[in-house]
């Protein structure tokens, strides 16, 4: 996945190992679990594969790798693209404790619900800003993406707030 993420990345320019990471902090990070640690190891084993290019220039006195795809890396990137979709595979373990949620009491359940509300309203807040400050000149691609990162919370939130209501108005029984 990281191959495929950094590949699609240099497609849109030539980009330093930073504004790879950067790039994919305000994008890919909220739809992949790549590891920004994998990043440097990903950029050096698609060089020695001819995948990529680097050239060092100079910025601001500072020597800088600029990567770049190959026609090879190209190539690959697209084949990567037009491959047929991998079955979806959806994992959510707040849904394994709800499932199992007779082992917890009503007010055990509702704080970890209004935990999760949380880590969601924080999510969605970062993808606000996201699109606020990142997307000026972004594709209509990159956009619909955007979009659905949007959609999905704002579910997600509602799904959650309904369920707090009904557990409110008739708690678990044990």
């Amino acid at each position: 996945m990281i191959d495929y993420i950094i590949l699609g990345s240099l497609t849109i320019r030539n980009m330093s190992g930073y504004e790879i990471r950067k790039l994919m902090s305000y994008s890919t990070a909220f739809f992949s679990n790549v590891s920004f640690g994998s990043i440097y190891p990903a950029l050096n084993k698609l060089e020695k594969n001819g995948l990529v290019v680097v050239k060092e220039v100079v910025d601001t006195g500072r020597y800088k790798k600029i990567y770049e795809i190959t026609e090879e890396g190209r190539s690959l990137f697209q084949d990567m693209m037009a491959e047929p979709l991998r079955p979806f595979n959806f994992r959510y373990e707040i849904l394994i404790r709800i499932f199992f949620a007779q082992n917890l009491s009503n007010q055990q359940l509702l704080t970890l619900i209004n935990e999760h509300l949380t880590q969601l309203s924080d999510l969605a807040s970062d993808l606000k800003e996201i699109g606020q400050s990142h997307m000026k000149g972004a594709n209509n691609y990159q956009k619909y993406a955007l979009q659905f990162g949007h959609d999905f919370y704002d579910f997600l939130i509602k799904w959650y707030q309904d369920l707090i209501i009904e557990l409110e108005e008739e708690p678990l029984e044990q």
